[in-house]
This record gives structure tokens, C-alpha cells and sequence, in this order.
């Protein structure tokens, strides 16, 4: 399960004996692994866009850049590291509701509110997991439409369900099907996406969308994953957001 994986984290914050305290609470919880830490909000967000955290402790009232501003940077960017403050002043509780925190500590806390933490985030990552497999499960047990899409010599009639990969190119888009054939579709990527509304299609990078019905493994080191059905074998490249989206998930085998 989800819950048994490492938490890993970041601390933010422009006070060093802050983080020094905040690490020894931490280093407390076996299941925590703080991957960075940093004085300096601008040092932050790249480690977070780099290592994609599970949860940012993060101090608001910072020079340069406050936390708040820093939270935004995570949202605006649909990154899935969940949002810890960590501030002297409650008085930017009310500011920071409409960035949904996991959670809100004033300064000085100890290690009973970091264990409050910590369940609300495993409550929260279960609740997300049940929700996709829930959608999922929906989406697989509905009726599927075939979608009317263009190419070259006219139009081709797709259930999205039959895509195991979808490519983006300059002028065109690639759909490889679980038949072995593979169609050259005259439209956008992102366009075809909206057409069909079928969430078991997820981004795998910047250029392809996979879906998961295929997905049989994930090998975070060399950034690829594994698609297979019947003796139909795909390698697509994942970045690093996707791999942290199906670590969430906790369905398919990451090496």
C-alpha cells in the first residue's frame, strides 16, 4: 500500500536553526526521508521541481520570496507535493486557505503536531488513491464511444479504450492501438484528449499520453515506461511528474 512507502520531504526556511530542529523531529518518523533543505526560497523551488517531494515544510515570511509565493510556484506548476507551513505568525492562516495546505504549524511546535502531519497526509494520499481507482473502475466498466478523428485520406473511428499510446508531432498525432496498428491522426494531441474524455489516458511527458490499462511497469531511473498487451511491447520516455504520479497510485511496478 501507499502508506508503507517513504515520505519524502523538503524543508524550506530562512532560519538554519529552524530546520536544524525541524530535521531532528523529523529524522523521529522512520517513514520520512528529507531529500533537501535550504535557506533560500529560490534554491527551493528548483529542488522541488527537481525531486518532486511528497511534502514541503515551508516557512512564510522569508525575504525575496515568502512561502506563500513559493506554494504558488507548486500549484501553478500542478505538482503534487503537498504544502506544509511552518510560521511564527498565525496571521497568514487565512491567506494560505486557498492554496489547500495538508497543514498549518505556528512556531514553536513539537513532535505531537508533526504526528498529526503525518497521518493527515497518508489520509489524504489514501483518499486520493481510492478516488482513481474509483474513477478507474468507472471509466472501464462504462460504455466507451468510438471518437470520429481526421486523417490523411479521411476519418478513422477510435475507442479510446483500443489507445494504448498517443504521440504528438509537429503537424499530426501518432495513435498505436492494441491491434498492433498504429494511425496518423491530423489533429492536435491535446485536441484529441478533450474529444475522447477518457481519464485512463495520463500524460507520460511534454509530447504522449499512455494508457494505464497497458502500463505494466515504470523504471524511474532510466525515465521509461513499459506498455504491453497480448505480444505488443511500447517503451515511451516519463518525466518526472508522471513518475511521481503513478508512485501515488501505487499500482504499477517502479523500479
Amino acid at each position: 500500500m501507499v502508506l508503507n512507502k517513504t515520505i519524502t520531504a523538503i524543508i524550506i526556511d530562512d532560519d538554519e536553526e529552524a530546520i536544524a530542529l525541524l530535521e531532528i523531529y523529523l529524522k523521529a518518523f522512520q517513514e520520512i526521508e528529507i531529500v533537501d533543505k535550504t535557506t533560500s526560497p529560490k534554491q527551493g523551488v528548483k529542488q522541488i521541481i527537481r525531486k518532486m517531494p511528497d511534502i514541503v515544510f515551508l516557512d512564510i515570511d522569508m525575504p525575496d520570496i515568502n512561502g506563500l509565493e513559493v506554494a504558488e510556484v507548486i500549484k501553478d506548476n500542478q505538482l503534487s507535493t503537498e504544502i506544509v507551513f511552518t510560521t511564527a505568525h498565525s496571521k497568514y492562516a487565512f491567506k494560505s486557505l486557498n492554496l489547500e495546505p495538508l497543514d498549518y504549524l505556528v512556531k514553536p511546535f513539537g513532535p505531537e503536531e508533526l504526528i498529526s502531519v503525518v497521518n493527515r497526509y497518508k489520509t489524504r494520499i489514501k483518499r486520493k488513491e481510492l478516488e482513481r481507482s474509483m474513477d478507474i473502475f468507472i471509466q472501464n466498466n462504462r460504455p466507451v464511444k468510438k471518437v470520429k478523428l481526421t486523417t490523411k485520406s479521411g476519418v478513422v473511428f477510435i475507442n479510446p479504450q483500443e489507445i494504448m499510446l498517443l504521440q504528438a508531432k509537429v503537424n499530426y498525432s501518432i495513435a498505436h492501438l492494441s491491434n498492433g496498428s498504429i494511425e496518423l491522426i491530423t489533429q492536435p494531441m491535446q485536441k484529441i484528449i478533450d474529444l475522447m474524455d477518457f481519464s485512463s489516458l495520463v500524460k507520460a511527458n511534454r509530447s504522449s499520453y499512455i494508457n494505464i490499462q497497458y502500463l505494466r511497469k515504470v523504471d524511474r531511473r532510466n525515465k521509461i515506461c513499459l506498455l504491453t498487451h497480448k505480444d505488443i511491447v511500447i517503451e515511451e520516455p516519463i518525466n518526472r511528474s508522471s513518475i511521481s504520479f503513478f508512485e501515488k497510485l501505487n499500482c504499477f511496478p517502479i523500479t
